[in-house]
């Protein structure tokens, strides 16, 4: 696996190897960034890996659900994110202060973004793959695009892996919201 800054200029995506498996890869090419592999189908812990860190992502609370993200092995909240009640907005806060903010970028929920402090986005997510094949279409895929400004930040695989984590969230409530709705 390759550290993140090795990628700049390339284009990258978030990949899933196999459609019924949580899996994913962030590549370019058959280049490796980075992983998010969920430990289990009803559990939204995740573990994120990268070149040189390790992370938890773990979704807790039921009426104000939250996520916090801890270093591999620490029992310390290394960042957070809470949402908004609306579910397609909400804020990351890193331990060290820096705030940001992620968001569904379109109606559709097709494009996610994360922003800065200012509402500038720095990291977006396009679903879609580099690859044109029919399993595809039952996938969860997108291509990343990282402005550089963003380049420049010491978290930012970490934003990039945390951004992806919270799009399969909201495409799994979404899913779920969906199934609900068909039922009533």
């Amino acid at each position: 696996m390759e550290p993140l800054v090795n990628a700049k200029g390339s284009e990258l995506y978030w990949v899933q190897p196999l459609t019924m498996r949580n899996n994913f890869i962030l590549r370019s090419g058959e280049r490796i960034f980075g992983r998010l592999e969920f430990r289990s189908v009803f559990s939204s812990l995740v573990q994120a890996v990268a070149a040189h860190e390790t992370w938890t992502f773990n979704q807790v609370g039921f009426i104000s659900p939250r996520v916090i993200v801890r270093r591999s092995g620490s029992e310390s909240d290394l960042a957070s994110y809470q949402p908004k009640w609306t579910g397609t907005e909400g804020q990351i806060k890193l331990s060290r202060g820096e705030v940001y903010i992620w968001r569904v970028a379109n109606f559709w929920s097709t494009r996610y973004a994360i922003a800065n402090k200012d509402g500038t986005e720095i990291v977006t997510y396009q679903s879609g793959s580099d690859e044109k094949k029919i399993s595809n279409l039952f996938k969860q895929q997108a291509r990343v695009h990282i402005t550089l400004e963003a380049w420049q930040l010491s978290e930012l695989p970490l934003i990039v892996m945390l951004g992806w984590y919270l799009v399969i969230l909201h495409y799994s409530d979404s899913s779920a919201a969906a199934v609900i709705a068909t039922m009533a």
